[in-house]
């Protein structure tokens, strides 16, 4: 009765150990599908096809109703570039923002209020990087340029919102860095 008791423990104890692991496969499995499709409304919403940017983005919390915020990233990191939020910064950024058609109550405003509180993760600077250096790709040469003078425009002038001392110094050398690097990722 022992040698029964013991095997009837032991294939008890098997069947859970499989259940749980096709429990853990179907999970997986679930978690796959769900995020190729936001991968595939990411792709519709940017017009980008390049997996691996839209991977990077996704990882950075930007889903498809929030690419409208993924625009004011580079307004953002040239305002955290020197530690600190200048009011004045902050409101270039707001303004920017309403440009861009940014509703209060929107997924791209809660996002944007986070950044304008606390300065993202580099992910989000390095997904944003990945973005721009597609989107300009797809794009033929004259619609790139207006693309990147947009976008370096504004960054400018949230580089500029800060002030100085009578218009000197205004823009940091962290900030100066910063238009450096999101010029680069814009193939400028």
């Amino acid at each position: 009765m022992t040698t029964d008791l013991l095997k009837e423990r032991g294939d008890s104890l098997e069947d859970a150990f499989f259940r749980n692991m096709d429990r853990e496969l179907i999970e997986g499995l679930r978690a796959k599908k769900e995020r190729e499709e936001q991968l595939d409304e990411l792709a519709a919403a940017s017009g980008i096809v390049h997996r691996e940017v839209l991977g990077g983005l996704l990882d950075a919390g930007v889903h498809g109703e929030a690419l409208v915020a993924v625009g004011l990233v580079p307004l953002i990191e040239v305002a955290w570039s020197d530690h600190a939020m200048d009011a004045g910064e902050r409101e270039a950024i707001l303004q920017a923002a309403r440009e861009a058609g940014v509703t209060r109550g929107s997924t791209a405003a809660g996002l944007l209020f986070a950044w304008l509180e606390r300065r993202p993760g580099v992910e989000l600077l390095e997904a944003w990087k990945g973005y721009a250096s597609a989107l300009v790709a797809e794009l033929d040469e004259a619609d790139a340029a207006a693309v990147r003078d947009d976008i370096m425009g504004r960054a400018q002038k949230v580089a500029e919102a800060a002030g100085g001392f009578l218009g000197l110094g205004s823009v940091s050398r962290e900030e100066r860095r910063m238009l450096a690097e999101l010029s680069a990722a814009l193939g400028g």
